[in-house]
């Protein structure tokens, strides 16, 4: 009685520790911003911090984009040096809930079309602001002053807070599974929930294709089971047939494909593989999206 007592003690000490090991790790967000950004760009004035509860008073409007990628807090500062008074530069460091949700907050204002720049795990900056993310940690700097301060501040401002920031250039895994011929490349997003803006596909990732000449979408979504894919796809069906929409639903196989007209995504084909949905939208041709699935569903994890 008295030996297990002590594995107990013991198990618990390590869980413990482990614990303190990973908070310990996990520095104040203030730190990361650096005093100096840049040649002779220094911090203007205190660093605000922004929680959750009160996120809004800083970015009001856009606090609910934040929320659902795991946001936990906001480090935001003023840069300016004295011999160009009417410029400055606004530093923003938010602390989301892991790597994915880092990049998924970043993904909301990539472009394909945007500058990429190489800070981080991955960067963009146009002629008045830049953002990256690294680790679980977005940052984004913009133009505050009357004058908007030369594309080598800004690139100096982030390379000098990347420099601080845990991690390395490491994207999500789920990047992997997007990695297919005929995706393009920068137009991946992830989103924690209302994929599609449908909520029974509560989580996943779309990115941009072209299939025979038409822009559409390949999406996949994330559950947690094979159980909650087949519910999330009978929900789709539901909501399909109320909306008078036309549905084939056949099994090939060891996967359940349907293929739809959706009400905002045109021509559908969508395949249950285990616990992910994958599809594509936006077709002409129901069949055309079959090669691109099947190239995404050998990508997905085998768990």
């Amino acid at each position: 009685m008295r030996r297990c007592a002590s594995i107990i003690f013991f198990v618990g000490l390590v869980a413990s520790l482990a614990t303190g090991l990973l908070f310990a790790a996990d520095k104040a967000v203030e730190s990361y911003l650096p005093a100096t950004c840049g040649e002779g760009w220094v911090m203007d004035g205190a660093i605000a911090r922004y929680a959750p509860e009160n996120l809004y008073k800083y970015i009001n409007g856009e606090a609910e984009l934040y929320l659902p990628y795991g946001f936990e807090v906001l480090a935001s500062v003023h840069y300016q040096r004295k011999q160009d008074a009417g410029a400055g530069i606004a530093a923003d460091l938010f602390r989301m809930g892991s790597l994915l949700d880092g990049f998924g907050i970043y993904g909301n204002y990539r472009s394909t079309r945007s500058e990429k720049v190489g800070i981080g795990a991955q960067g963009f900056m146009d002629e008045s602001e830049l953002m990256f993310y690294k680790d679980r940690y977005f940052v984004r700097l913009s133009s505050s002053g009357q004058t908007t301060p030369d594309r080598s501040v800004f690139l100096a401002c982030a390379r000098a807070i990347g420099a601080l920031l845990p991690g390395g250039s490491e994207s999500p895994k789920e990047l992997d599974i997007m990695r297919v011929p005929g995706v393009s490349p920068g137009s991946e997003k992830y989103y924690p929930q209302g994929l599609l803006g449908y909520a029974f596909f509560k989580r996943g990732m779309t990115a941009e294709t072209d299939v025979l000449g038409v822009t559409g979408k390949v999406f996949v979504v994330f559950e947690d089971s094979p159980e909650g894919a087949a519910r999330a796809l009978g929900d789709y069906i539901t909501y399909l047939k109320e909306a008078g929409r036309e549905a084939q639903r056949t099994t090939e196989g060891t996967h359940v494909v349907l293929s739809a007209a959706d009400p905002l995504y045109k021509g559908v084909l969508l395949t249950q593989a285990g616990r992910h949905l994958v599809g594509v939208t936006g077709l002409v041709e129901i069949g055309s999206g079959r090669a691109l699935i099947e190239q995404v569903i050998k990508r997905l994890p085998k768990t």
